[in-house]
C-alpha cells in the first residue's frame, strides 16, 4: 500500500523571469506505508524540492501529491494539517532550535497540534528518552548542547508530533563518523518502533545502502532510477555517470569489469564483494 504518490509533478523557481529554472519535470513517484526511502542526488537534481512537496510547503506547478489517496493541496486547511502528518526536518535542523530550554523546543511541534498539556509532557519525555536526551538536559538551554546532541533535540521536535511520514534531509550531514552512525541508528530504530513511514535525503550512497530498503535516484529534475539497492546498484556505471560517489567497493568492481572480469558491479559493501570474487574464482576466473 502506498502512503504517498507524487502525480506528474512539475515545478519552477523564479517563474516568468529570465531566471527561470525547472527544478521538476513531471515526476512521479509511489512511497510504500512503513517503508524507508532514501533520495539520492547531486547538488541540483531536485532532491529537496521534491521533499517540500510531501507536506505542501510548495506547491506544485502542474500534477498532485497524494496522502492516503487525498490531495494534500485540496484547500488550505487541508494543507495546514497534513504539515502535521508528514513531518519535515530540515538540514542542520540545530540552527532552527530557539526556545530558552529543551523541553519547550521539542514541544513546539505538539502545542501546535493544540494536545493537552499531559499528552504533550508525555510526548516530550518518551521522544527524549528515545533520542538519548536526559531528564536534566529537558531543563537546560539548547544552546548549551553539544553539537550531536543539538541535532537529537531538533530531530525530537519533529518526532513529537508523531507524523505518519518523517521526512529528513541530510540528516547526518555535518557530524563525525560516531555522530552519523548515532543519528543513522536513531532513525531505522524510529521505523522499527513506531511503524511510520521514513525519508532521508541524503548525497551518501553508503548511508542509503546501510539504512534504506527503498531509493530513489533523481537527475536533473526527475526521477533517474527507484528500487532496493540491488536494482539501484546495478545501474552503477550510471550512477559514477550521474556524479554521484558511488562506494569505493562499487569503484573497484567497476575497475575489474572494464578491465575485463566478468563480475557483477551491483555490489555495494565488503561482505558482497567477498563472495562476488569468491563466486568469479570458484568459477574459473583469476584477477591478476
Amino acid at each position: 500500500m502506498n502512503i504517498l504518490e507524487i502525480k506528474n509533478i512539475s515545478y519552477s523557481y523564479s517563474k516568468n523571469t529570465p531566471f527561470e529554472i525547472k527544478a521538476l519535470d513531471n515526476v512521479n513517484l509511489s512511497i510504500k506505508k512503513g517503508s524507508l526511502t532514501a533520495v539520492i542526488g547531486h547538488t541540483g537534481s531536485g532532491k529537496s524540492t521534491l521533499i517540500k512537496m510531501f507536506n505542501a510547503l510548495l506547491v506544485p506547478d502542474f500534477g498532485s501529491v497524494l496522502l492516503n489517496g487525498e490531495d494534500i493541496n485540496k484547500d488550505k486547511l487541508t494543507q495546514h494539517n497534513v504539515r502535521f502528518k508528514v513531518g519535515l526536518c530540515f538540514q542542520y535542523p540545530e540552527y532552527q532550535l530557539f526556545e530558552e530550554t529543551v523541553y519547550k523546543d521539542i514541544a513546539y511541534g505538539p502545542k501546535n497540534m493544540k494536545l493537552s498539556e499531559s499528552e504533550i509532557d508525555s510526548r516530550i519525555r518518551n521522544i527524549a528518552s528515545f533520542v538519548g536526551i536526559t531528564p536534566d538536559m529537558l531543563k537546560k538551554s539548547p544552546f548549551d548542547l553539544s553539537g550531536g546532541e543539538k541535532r537529537r533535540v531538533a530531530i525530537a521536535g519533529v518526532m513529537a508530533m508523531q507524523p505518519e511520514v518523517l521526512v529528513l534531509d541530510e540528516p547526518a550531514a555535518g557530524l563525525d563518523p560516531r555522530g552519523k552512525n548515532t543519528i543513522l541508528n536513531l532513525i531505522k530504530d524510529y521505523r522499527v518502533k513506531t511503524g511510520a513511514t521514513v525519508i532521508i535525503v541524503s548525497h551518501s550512497m553508503e548511508d542509503a545502502a546501510d539504512i534504506a530498503d527503498d531509493i530513489v535516484v533523481m537527475n536533473k529534475g526527475s526521477v533517474a532510477l527507484h528500487g532496493d539497492a540491488d536494482e539501484v546498484f546495478s545501474h552503477a556505471g550510471e550512477l559514477v555517470e550521474m556524479g554521484l560517489n558511488v562506494p569505493c567497493v562499487t569503484n573497484i568492481m567497476l575497475s575489474l569489469k572494464k578491465a575485463g572480469y566478468d563480475v557483477n558491479t551491483n555490489i555495494y559493501t565488503m561482505e558482497s564483494a567477498r563472495k562476488e570474487l569468491c563466486r568469479f574464482v570458484r568459477e574459473g576466473g583469476a584477477i591478476g
